[in-house]
């Protein structure tokens, strides 16, 4: 399996702040209307699965090529990270992972999203984002939310 590390250009900030911003972006589309919720549980996913991925890339300089949050959860308990997920945890752990698959018209096998997810989401968010070491707990509440990826982000006013 592939792995990514800092030479590829990852850092824990950099993912974190994708993922926070995935997260906002999820949480708008919850808000929005039904017809979003299969974005905004793939948007989840991506971004839960970024936190997870930067764990790892604090913990030991690499992440997989991986996108199952169950597998990358395991990843990091066998760096000696304490993740001590609670049922409720590994429950939207396990739904998460088939929001993933939204991404694709699931046709034959449909995948069930509602607006109550999302607390469960945000729920495992905090406990994730708790679960970091300080410093990079420190890094998130200092972002600069305009600046992501080397890229400048900036709204220009429409003329009506």
């Amino acid at each position: 399996m592939k792995k990514f590390t800092r030479q590829d250009g990852f850092s824990e900030s950099a993912l974190l702040h994708s993922a926070v911003d995935h997260l906002g972006s999820a949480r708008v589309l919850f808000d929005r209307s039904p017809s979003c919720f299969d974005s905004a549980g793939y948007l989840c996913h991506l971004g839960i699965e970024l936190v997870l991925k930067a764990m790892l890339l604090n913990k030991c300089d690499w992440f997989p090529d991986e996108h199952s949050l169950a597998k990358l959860s395991a990843s990091i308990v066998k760096q000696n990270v304490k993740l001590h997920y609670g049922s409720e945890h590994e429950d939207i752990v396990r739904t998460l992972d088939k929001f993933n698959g939204l991404r694709y018209p699931q046709i034959l096998d449909p995948i069930e999203i509602g607006d109550d997810d999302w607390c469960r989401i945000e729920n495992l968010f905090d406990f994730l984002i708790l679960s970091l070491p300080t410093e990079m707990q420190n890094e998130l509440k200092q972002m600069d939310h305009s600046n992501k990826g080397n890229r400048i982000l900036m709204s220009k006013k429409k003329d009506i």
